[in-house]
């Protein structure tokens, strides 16, 4: 029986990695719709970023294709081949069995580092997903290679933790909090370089080829020569020439109007954000009626199976107007309360009458205000 590649199924036993399936990373689709409605209903979805939006179906098409390529390729033993295509069939579309065989591959050709931490994350991934038997395989897997991997340790000592002190592995830079860590790398060549301003850089070369540590001591570095100055006619150094003063322009004097274009900016910003949050959480009901009329139909089951095409169109179509809603709700909410503080902190335009007194608006009269958000709605309070 052949299942559609965005269906999950459970994981065999040894024959794994050839029955893996291209299950997505995420969870069912009637999860997603359930706690995109709470989500709105919460305000919780004022999260930092949005998601990524799913792959359309050429996409997902390019996606499937470059699997099966990769898939014969294995079966014909041409791992290094394979390797790239399952590699960007998962940038395209993420799914815990393209990731299991991308993993798969690379044990094949040697890069041990790299499929272990390949199987680790597919163990979690179908541990958030309810797959418990991938869960158990990936894990399974993760630890046979252990035993097998090669770490490179970076030891730092006293002497040599001066102040800027930066390293690098492979031009990729080193935190403090990895000084001293035994990290597992694949095997081959690395180059590890330290640098510190006012010292003279230093670059070591180090060939792993075998399981077990491999420590690296970087020393002291060594200061830096400063050239000496070049001596004038009389053989004294030449004095520096100081350079001219610069004149900076004069500060444009304040408006007369006092004016600001921040009130009206903030003004379409809380226009254009109460919009959008009408127009994400109108998305996100339209997400759930979709996926609604798939369960009701009989085309999908209340946890996110689907049974035939009709369904599967279904769900994907409730999950693409989720994703949109959850997006355009986030910039409706970031526009209005960006609009709301351009609004409030706009300055006032001075009083004619206090002005012909001598006395102007208080620069640093204090004020305070408050900003509050709820279902469909945004409410200011301030006070002056």
């Amino acid at each position: 029986m052949l299942c559609h590649r965005r269906l999950s199924s459970p994981c065999p036993e040894s024959g794994c990695p050839a029955a893996v399936s291209r299950a997505p990373l995420a969870g069912s689709g009637r999860r997603r719709a359930v706690a995109l409605l709470s989500a709105l209903a919460a305000l919780a979805s004022l999260a930092p970023a949005a998601g990524a939006a799913e792959p359309t179906r050429e996409e997902r098409a390019a996606a499937v294709a470059l699997f099966d390529e990769g898939r014969a390729l294995m079966a014909a033993g041409k791992h290094a081949e394979a390797c790239p295509k399952f590699a960007e069939s998962h940038a395209i579309d993420p799914g815990i069995g393209t990731l299991f065989n991308l993993s798969d591959c690379y044990e094949r050709t040697g890069k041990i580092a790299t499929a272990w931490i390949g199987f680790r994350d597919v163990a979690a991934a179908s541990l958030s997903a309810g797959q418990t038997e991938r869960e158990r395989v990936a894990r399974a897997r993760a630890a046979a290679l252990e035993p097998r991997l090669s770490r490179l340790q970076i030891v730092v000592p006293p002497a040599a933790s001066i102040a800027g002190l930066g390293l690098t592995r492979d031009g990729v830079a080193v935190g403090r909090a990895l000084w001293g860590t035994a990290v597992p790398l694949d095997p081959g060549e690395h180059r590890i370089a330290a640098a510190a301003p006012g010292y003279e850089p230093w670059e070591v070369k180090v060939t792993i080829d075998k399981p077990g540590v491999v420590s690296v001591t970087v020393p002291a570095l060594e200061r830096a020569t400063e050239p000496a100055s070049a001596p004038g006619a009389s053989g004294a150094p030449t004095p520096a020439i100081a350079p001219p003063p610069v004149r900076r322009p004069a500060s444009d004097p304040p408006s007369a109007q006092g004016g600001s274009i921040r009130k009206p900016l903030g003004m379409v910003g809380v226009g254009l954000g109460v919009v959008g949050l009408g127009v994400g959480t109108a998305l996100g009901f339209m997400a759930k009626s979709t996926f609604d009329k798939a369960t009701e139909g009989g085309h999908c089951d209340e946890a996110g199976r689907c049974v035939d095409q009709t369904g599967l169109d279904l769900r994907d179509d409730a999950v693409a107007k989720g994703n949109s809603g959850t997006a355009v709700f986030i910039a409706g909410a970031a526009l209005a309360v960006g609009g709301t503080i351009l609004w409030i902190t706009a300055p006032s335009a001075p009083d004619a009458a206090a002005s012909a007194r001598g006395r102007g608006p208080t620069a640093d009269a204090p004020w305070s205000a408050r900003v509050g958000l709820g279902p469909g709605s945004v409410w200011i309070a301030g006070t002056l």
